[in-house]
Formats: C-alpha cells, structure tokens, sequence
C-alpha cells in the first residue's frame, strides 16, 4: 500500500508562516546598515587664480598647485620633505610655461586643509630637491602664515587666489 502525503491545515499554516518569516529575515538583513561599507561622501573643490609675478626662469621644469593637509609650522627644514611626502593631498597638472595667470580647480575630499601653495620644480636630475614656494594662499596679505581652507562635502570654495613670485626660486631655504 502506498502511503499518500495530505498537509492538514496546520501544516499549511506553518508553512505559510515560515515562508512569511525567511521573506522577512531576508528583506531585513539585505537592508542592515551596520558596520558594513559607508558610501564615500561627494567631492568638495577648491577653485582660485594664480598670478605670476616675474620672468619664468630657463631652469624650470614644472610648477604646480599643491595642497598639503597641514602647514609645517615647527618643522626642521630636515624633515620638510618627509613631512610634505606625509601631507600632500593632491596637485594640479603642470601650470603652461610663461603664463601670467592660471585658473585652477581641486577637486578634494571633504576636510580641512592648511597649506594650498604654487611649487616650482627645478629642471635638474633631482629636481625634487630643489623644490620652491613660489606662494601660497593668504586671505589677508597681513598674515605671517598661509590660510587653511575647509572644504564641506559636494561644496566648491571659489576665489582661493595665489600671487606666485619667481625671485622667491632664489630664496635658500627649501620651500619657503
């Protein structure tokens, strides 16, 4: 004889509840926003002008806008380049060679930064070495220090302008 298996009511019952709760469980647990992956927040950007004062001199290589996280107030100028290595946050493309004024845009992390300066980079083997600030941004020219900028997320900071100075390529000390 061949047994026949007729769910009751109470099994249909259980497993329509059954049913009702793994669809739950799942829908819950496709929407857990834990300790998992946070989506990065939008891009700010830092937009200015910079105005070069002087002749470009023959032994450029490059010159470029440089953001740095913090300013090295209080750093030996032996520690500089590691302290720049450490800091930098992003550089534009080379500025074209004898330009009067260069518009440059950032786009950036949200966050505070301390040091938003145009870097000229000598034409020799080892060019990072030989490298100057030619200037920085200062929202008052009174300032003993440059100003830090902070960008908000998906904000643009606009009119971060730079006066740019090639006789500062004859200045001694590295960066300053």
């Amino acid at each position: 004889m061949v047994r026949q298996y007729f769910p009751n009511k109470r099994n249909k019952q259980f497993l329509l509840l059954a049913g009702i709760l793994f669809y739950l469980i799942s829908l819950i647990s496709g929407c857990y926003k834990g300790q998992g992956l946070e989506p990065e927040p939008p891009q700010g950007e830092i937009q200015g002008q910079v105005e070069f004062m002087g002749e470009w001199p023959d032994s450029t290589k490059e010159v470029r806008v440089v953001l740095l996280k913090k300013y090295p107030l209080g750093i030996d100028h032996s520690d500089l380049m590691n302290f720049v290595v450490n800091n930098i946050v992003k550089y534009s493309d080379p500025i074209p060679k004898d330009s009067r004024y260069f518009n440059y845009s950032l786009e950036v992390p949200p966050g505070e930064y301390g040091w938003i300066l145009v870097a000229w980079f000598p034409d020799i083997p080892s060019y990072f070495l030989g490298v100057k600030e030619l200037g920085a941004y200062y929202r008052d020219s009174e300032q003993q220090y440059p100003s830090s900028v902070l960008v908000n997320a998906g904000e643009t900071l606009k009119r971060i302008d730079i006066r740019a100075d090639f006789a500062n390529v004859d200045n001694q000390d590295p960066f300053f």
